[in-house]
């Protein structure tokens, strides 16, 4: 079995880190804009009365 470097290792927590970060921050920014659209199209259609 080969030895893997200390450098791979912390290579592959700083790929998945990052990727990571990155999704939570796209999910994060699509969650506020189908919020603002949401509230958007309640403020433009009145509710059925």
């Amino acid at each position: 079995m080969p030895l893997i470097s200390p450098l791979d290792y912390l290579a592959a927590f700083a790929l998945a880190f990052v990727s990571g970060a990155l999704v939570a921050a796209c999910h994060c920014k699509y969650v506020g804009k189908v919020r603002r659209d949401v509230l958007a199209r309640a403020n433009e259609a009145p509710a059925h009365a």
